[in-house]
């Protein structure tokens, strides 16, 4: 018998300097360490051009496992994300439909959403378009891992993060093993990884640090405070 395939889909456009990188990265690595085989992609690049299109639709199509790692850009996913999105789930429908009595490949699809504010209730909309997308593309929802301050880990290696990740390397172990096993993503997993990675208070100060600098650095730290659309 082969072994399991899993496929990484990166979505943010940062590609290796983003914490969708390490923290997808990881999951893949450790699953690697597992027994699977271990593909990763970054959607940016894959769109280029028709052949690398193909090449992530091939993939996707292979994959016993897809996961996608991207981060919230205000309140929705990054918009190459989307247009691979839809692209894989046309191409699905389409393989289908020309043989709509045969047993498709029905790999599962997992998700690892994090966005910069504080709270992970913010990611849920993201999270449910997700497992829209899974039942179009014809794929098996496996759950989540959705976490706030995820400019806290930045494009660092989670190695790297110390005890301000711990509950997202717990969470990451957890789920390893479930996937590894054919499995979905525990919902103690699921939990863990949702939890602050610091007090709130703590992190928005260094947010708000991190902003001032860069508006030093661009010219504008006199009008940080602007509000052009305001009524």
């Amino acid at each position: 018998m082969s072994a399991q395939k899993a496929l990484l889909l990166i979505g943010s456009p940062k590609g290796k300097a983003s914490a969708s990188w390490a923290i997808g990265n990881y999951l893949l690595r450790k699953l690697e360490a597992a027994g699977m085989g271990a593909e990763e992609m970054f959607v940016s690049a894959a769109l280029r051009t028709p052949e690398s299109r193909d090449d992530m639709l091939a993939a996707v199509d292979a994959a016993d496992l897809v996961v996608i790692s991207f981060p919230l850009y205000i309140d929705q996913l990054p918009a190459p994300l989307i247009q691979a999105m839809e692209l894989i789930a046309d191409h699905r429908k389409a393989k289908a439909a020309v043989s709509p009595g045969a047993d498709a490949h029905a790999g599962r699809l997992v998700a690892i959403v994090h966005c910069g504010f504080p709270e992970t209730f913010q990611n849920q909309a993201a999270v449910d378009i997700m497992r829209r997308f899974a039942a179009e593309a014809g794929l098996v929802w496996a759950g989540e891992l959705s976490m706030g301050m995820g400019g806290a880990v930045g494009g660092n290696a989670l190695e790297k993060g110390g005890g301000m990740v711990k509950n997202v390397v717990k969470a990451l172990e957890a789920t390893t093993v479930s996937l590894a096993a054919g499995g979905l993503i525990p919902e103690s997993a699921t939990a863990l990884a949702g939890k602050p990675m610091m007090p709130t208070w703590i992190y928005l100060l260094f947010a708000n640090f991190g902003l001032k600098g860069l508006a030093r650095k661009n010219g504008v730290i006199k009008r940080i405070h602007d509000r052009p659309y305001a009524p």
